[in-house]
């Protein structure tokens, strides 16, 4: 990996010099509300396309469905400020690995990103210089962590796990900085489920930087009170990304995974 630190700027949007921001960084991240009143879901969806609106439908959890057509809205704003054209004309498409991408054609800054969600935090992660890779989780108590740490986290991690754990550091935090860290580089990389046993045995690309964001700045709708949210960010230039992807797609392997407490509203 490369030692080279990740320079990244966070704000909450709406923010009026995104476009400075991304020019200036390696990665922005914006954090935005997914809290809204149920009138707003179909001003929402009139700036959604057609497939979104499809899968929009498909959600029988009325607040899942809600946060997938506000958290679309937000996306669409922030893409549609830094390309110059409004948020219904933002041309998405789902990638291979359920990652939504900028159409091809319409990328002429190299403008990259990536989502994430917890519960009524959305976050966004815009870079220029490469692909990237953005989680978010909030952090809670997780029952016989080791056990899980066991099943996700390859030798290296699980090491360091303990040691940190081991010199007072809460079991949660530690544990969920080490699950958003994995989630990032995956995102990043690209290569989605296929990646998790290469970055198990401890593969990781040339050049892939990572931060671990303890702290984000939150809407003033986003609970705050008692709630810790740990992220990452991930980077990995085009060139490193391509060449990382076939190699972990070469692996076969799937160990188990945490299922998410939250639905994707990716």
């Amino acid at each position: 990996m490369n030692e080279t630190p990740l320079d990244v700027a966070c704000v909450v949007w709406p923010h009026g010099a995104l476009a400075t921001l991304v020019a200036r960084h390696d990665v922005v991240v914006c954090s935005a509300s997914l809290a809204a009143e149920e009138s707003a879901v179909a001003p929402a969806l009139a700036v959604l396309d057609a497939n979104e609106r499809e899968r929009f439908e498909r959600y029988e959890n009325a607040a899942v469905a809600r946060r997938f057509a506000v958290g679309r809205l937000r996306l669409r704003e922030m893409l549609g400020t830094l390309l110059a054209i409004p948020p219904g004309a933002v041309p998405l498409y789902i990638g291979l690995h359920g990652k939504p991408s900028l159409a091809r054609g319409s990328q002429p800054s190299r403008l990259r990103f990536s989502v994430a969600h917890c519960e009524e935090l959305l976050l966004v992660a815009l870079s220029h210089s490469g692909e990237v890779g953005v989680d978010v989780e909030r952090i809670r108590p997780i029952e016989r962590w080791a056990r899980v740490a066991d099943r996700v986290f390859g030798a290296t991690d699980r090491a360091a796990i303990g040691r940190e754990i081991a010199s007072g550091e809460d079991p949660s935090t530690v544990f969920f900085r080490f699950w958003c860290r994995g989630e990032a580089e995956l995102k990043a990389i690209g290569s989605g489920i296929a990646g998790v046993t290469a970055r198990r045995d401890g593969w990781h690309p040339t050049g892939l930087r990572v931060a671990e964001l303890s702290t984000v700045p939150l809407p003033d709708d986003v609970p705050s009170d008692g709630v810790r949210y740990q992220a990452a960010v991930a980077l990995c230039t085009p060139r490193e990304a391509s060449g990382s992807r076939s190699s972990a797609e070469t692996s076969q392997a799937s160990p188990p995974r945490i299922t998410p407490t939250n639905a994707s509203t990716a």
